[in-house]
């Protein structure tokens, strides 16, 4: 997404949801071709995209884990450090290491979706 593109979603109050499938977080990945390995390929590419976000937001308000772990890709495609869902909490820790409050790791993490979810849903 481009800069005007983050803030233009967050003028509108959304949660934007980071995915861990490769080609949404390093530009000019070529599936079936670039690997995590040549990339380098880690969860702190992840934390790099939210605090993108986050600074673009003003906060940590905008920004949620929206992993895209669904079965559709493999190994081939996700971070080197993600073999299974419970890497997820690594996410925490990694956010810390950024500065990151509690309180805006908790919303990262999940408490942003659960927040938009019970504002748009009956």
């Amino acid at each position: 997404m481009t800069d005007a593109m983050i803030k233009a979603l967050v003028a509108r109050g959304s949660v934007i949801g980071c995915a861990l499938d490769a080609w949404m977080m390093v530009p000019g990945w070529v599936r079936g071709k670039t690997t995590p390995a040549q990339t380098d390929l880690k969860l702190d590419s992840i934390v790099a995209h939210v605090d993108h976000v986050c600074q673009l937001a003003g906060d940590a308000e905008h920004v949620g884990i929206g992993s895209d772990l669904d079965g559709a890709f493999g190994f081939e495609q996700t971070p080197q450090d993600v073999r299974s869902i419970a890497n997820l909490a690594n996410l925490a820790g990694l956010l810390r290491g950024r500065g990151f409050a509690k309180e805006n790791i908790g919303a990262v993490m999940h408490g942003n979706f659960i927040r938009f979810l019970q504002g748009a849903l009956p």
